[in-house]
């Protein structure tokens, strides 16, 4: 579904962020992208998006490269919810900014209004439909951001950090929401400062950082190695935690 060959960056008069780059994320797979402040988490999702372009190597979204295309032409199969959803917010209406982008390519009226009636239905704003975004919770207006993405049905959903500042029940929601895009076989990145949030949500991680080639493995892999997890100035997750308790429990005599 998305792949990453050979990918390189740097910013210029700055060192590479990453070299060599390979990954692939599988549909129906969640990749978590983690690492410090400054490994070049949001450089990387904006390499997938388009809004950037690698110094080497290439993007590929269906086996396609998206080296190409225009930003509009990629963001058809590859949608963004950004970290500060009021930088990507504009109509005056909830129901119109979930709408903008189906009208954008010029979907007949009828499989516009129920794309948007089912987006605004899975991210519980059905009631908000009429208000302006701007007046909504924290909370809503990230998912007013995400339910203008999933009405446009993009085969790879990029989440940079979008449980953050969710309470429990929002949390929930944002969870229900990327377990259906699964399921309906989408492809995931997210980046995430929450390791609990990432062991419960993602299958393989993607840790910067780390040294001059970042590391891919799968999530448990990555969580079960302590010196990975100091390089890549993360904590080990509440669930390896205590299992690593219990362990240590049950050894004692």
């Amino acid at each position: 579904m998305l792949t990453l060959n050979g990918l390189s960056f740097a910013y210029p008069a700055q060192g590479p962020l990453f070299t060599g780059l390979n990954a692939r994320v599988e549909a129906g797979q969640v990749l978590a992208i983690i690492g410090r402040n400054g490994a070049g988490k949001s450089t990387l999702l904006r390499l997938l998006n388009g809004l950037l372009r690698p110094d080497t190597g290439e993007v590929t979204v269906h086996g396609r490269s998206t080296a190409g295309l225009k930003v509009h032409e990629i963001a058809r199969d590859v949608g963004t919810l950004f970290q500060t959803p009021e930088q990507q917010l504009f109509a005056a209406r909830v129901y119109e900014e979930v709408a903008f982008g189906p009208k954008q390519r010029r979907l007949a009226d009828a499989e516009v209004k129920g794309r948007v009636d089912d987006a605004l239905q899975r991210t519980f704003l059905s009631d908000q439909a009429q208000r302006h975004p701007l007046d909504l919770s924290m909370a809503e207006r990230r998912f007013t951001a995400l339910a203008s993405i999933l009405a446009m049905h993009p085969a790879v959903l990029l989440l940079d950090e979008p449980q953050r500042g969710l309470d429990r029940l929002w949390t929930e929601r944002l969870e229900a929401i990327i377990a259906s895009e699964r399921a309906a076989g989408k492809a995931i990145v997210l980046i995430c400062h929450d390791m609990d949030f990432v062991d419960r949500n993602a299958q393989i991680v993607l840790a910067l950082g780390t040294g001059d080639t970042p590391v891919v493995r799968h999530v448990d892999d990555v969580f079960r190695d302590p010196h990975l997890l100091r390089q890549a100035s993360v904590d080990t997750p509440s669930r390896i935690r205590l299992a690593s308790l219990d362990t240590r429990r049950a050894a004692m005599p």
